[in-house]
């Protein structure tokens, strides 16, 4: 791929390799455009320097992330947020770049750094059929390097700093892909690894499709081939059990003459109006979205009152999410509320958002921004798995509550259902990111996670998009943005536990020390290029071997072009010359 893109320049491969992998996820959901992106980003490494791929990989991640998080300034009122959150993620790609480029070095061109062989048409030239055998070889060790690199790089971002931001990892662009069925089998470790792979397949069959046409040909047709055995793989399974749901989106006024205690009674007062809607329609327990009531209802009257009210008419289970304020400092939960008890169970949010939900190193970042004092009370993590137990008629549900951005962590949603969540839900508040397409995004990730769990999901937004997904990622109901709705629907109660649910974590532990080692042994092998590049230099045969050489001169391990043909035979011929005239003088 880098011979035929070269023209183009490592800037704008670079900065197209960050609008594909961008173009996967929503709104646009072209699912293979991260394919293509990965491979562009590994045509714009190939040849290039330790501090020039540092700069392709951040340019890529800027533009990617950049264009994916556009609620950051929706959801800070500044540039500076969409700006800053974009930079930061960036330099997860900044790095993993860099250890892309130690493995092109050290694998990419391995046949020319230990063999010193060139490019040859002569099927009876050993160095030539050698070096031919090693490029071979190298190319195709490098796609799992690249790929498991990858995976590591995702899980470092998803964890680290301040517990991490997984959003835009590339398994959650393919829920309109085939991709998407490896997810109830490795999470979206193995969807990440499958992009990137095909990626690095792609980006070989491009830069060997003049020289090796045949090899190109069956390599893009093992491409087709893993695509279709993908698409291939069942989804879902049926129910143990059922159940009837009703979830209900009372959407928040855009009237900004409303604030503070006003506009947070209005929330839920436009929940309880939508929730007469359903009434009488047979739900069996009705869920309410996150930050259905911003003020604590075991202190503020009002806000109990107006829940009380919608739970007495229902007269079944209402869950529904609170802000409870202990002190200086709030909790977000999700809880369980009972016809005649009131409020009996809670589950407290265990990963708030930095930045959204509370402010590191506030004066610090007040020194850039006063937008940081929007946060005014910051939200601590609460304890135990994001699981409630519901009491229904005659029997009792455990359901899964990862609240809002909580869905985008492997471990917090397999941990619920390892616990016995037997329905995921996914209870949200999306008022503050606007008219951008986080709340589609997220809506993505629950898809994700419903085949992922193989758990029938329900996404309950504030103002959308909310609806719920099969088992087996159909999408069976969907709200629209800004709008008002109520709605019950008979969901799947599912019992099994997927792979990826079971041994989520020693997976995820066995890809990072897979990284980690094939990182050490690429650095290992770069220490040893140097010295194996000047015997390769000077084993290299010339022409006086009778051997017919390409017009164009073989590159070396970091992509630049050996001396010409013409121009080694000259250098061999003056060598010789000068041994003999050496051997003269003695």
């Amino acid at each position: 791929m880098s011979g035929r893109l070269a023209p183009l320049g490592p800037a704008a491969l670079s900065v197209g390799a960050g609008v594909c992998l961008w173009a996967s996820f929503a709104p646009l959901h072209l699912w293979p455009s991260a394919v293509l992106g990965v491979a562009l980003l590994i045509a714009a490494l190939r040849g290039r320097g330790f501090r020039a791929s540092f700069a392709c990989g951040f340019a890529t991640g800027a533009v990617f992330f950049g264009l994916l998080c556009d609620w950051a300034t929706e959801a800070a009122g500044t540039w500076i947020a969409r700006v800053g959150l974009g930079g930061v993620l960036a330099l997860y790609i900044a790095v993993l770049a860099l250890v892309w480029q130690a493995f092109l070095r050290a694998w990419g061109g391995c046949a020319q750094a230990t063999t010193g062989a060139r490019k040859t048409q002569d099927t009876k030239d050993p160095a030539g059929k050698a070096g031919a055998a090693a490029n071979k070889a190298c190319a195709w060790k490098l796609v799992p390097a690249l790929a498991v690199a990858w995976v590591a790089v995702e899980d470092l971002q998803g964890t680290w700093p301040e517990g991490g931001m997984p959003w835009g990892k590339l398994a959650f662009g393919q829920v309109e892909g085939p991709l998407v069925r490896l997810a109830p089998y490795g999470s979206t470790e193995l969807v990440s690894f499958a992009v990137v792979a095909l990626g690095a397949s792609l980006a070989y069959v491009a830069q060997n499709v003049r020289a090796r046409p045949r090899r190109a040909f069956a390599a893009a047709v093992g491409v087709c081939a893993a695509l279709a055995a993908t698409a291939a793989i069942p989804l879902g399974g049926p129910p143990a059990s059922s159940v009837k749901v009703g979830f209900v989106q009372g959407n928040v006024s855009r009237d900004k003459s409303l604030t503070g205690y006003a506009r947070a009674v209005s929330v839920t007062e436009r929940l309880a109006k939508q929730t007469r809607k359903i009434e009488g329609k047979g739900a069996e327990l009705v869920l309410w979205p996150e930050s259905s009531s911003d003020l604590d209802p075991e202190t503020t009257p009002e806000a109990r009152g107006v829940i009380e009210g919608a739970l007495s008419r229902l007269g079944v289970p209402l869950v529904l999410g609170i802000q409870r304020y202990p002190e200086d400092y709030r909790y977000n939960e999700y809880t369980l509320w009972l016809p005649g008890k009131g409020l009996t169970a809670r589950y407290t949010k265990l990963h708030p958002v930095p930045f959204g939900e509370y402010i590191p190193a506030r004066g610090f970042f007040r020194l850039f921004t006063k937008a940081v004092d929007r946060v005014s009370t910051d939200m601590r993590a609460g304890k135990g798995s994001a699981v409630l137990d519901v009491p229904l008629r005659g029997r009792r549900v455990r359901i899964a509550a990862p609240i809002c951005f909580e869905v985008a962590y492997n471990e917090i949603v397999s941990e619920s259902v390892r616990k016995g969540a037997s329905l995921l839900t996914v209870p949200t508040n999306n008022a503050s990111f606007g008219d951008s397409a986080e709340s589609r995004q997220q809506f993505d990730m629950t898809r994700f996670r419903a085949v992922e769990t193989r758990r029938t999901a329900i996404q309950v937004s504030t103002m959308g998009v909310s609806g719920v997904v099969d088992a087996d990622g159909t999408v069976r109901e969907k709200t629209g943005m800004w709008k008002a709705d109520a709605r019950v629907a008979s969901v799947g109660l599912h019992t099994r536990v997927t792979p990826a649910v079971r041994w989520g974590g020693p997976m995820r532990l066995a890809w990072n020390l897979a990284a980690g080692a094939t990182t050490a042994l690429a650095l290992w092998r770069m220490r040893r290029l140097p010295q194996q590049r000047r015997l390769g230099r000077r084993r290299r045969p010339n022409l006086s071997d009778g051997a017919q050489g390409s017009n164009e001169p073989a590159p070396d391990s970091n992509g630049q072009p050996f001396p010409s043909e013409s121009r080694t035979e000259s250098i061999g011929i003056e060598n010789v010359r000068n041994e003999d005239n050496n051997k003269e003088k003695r």
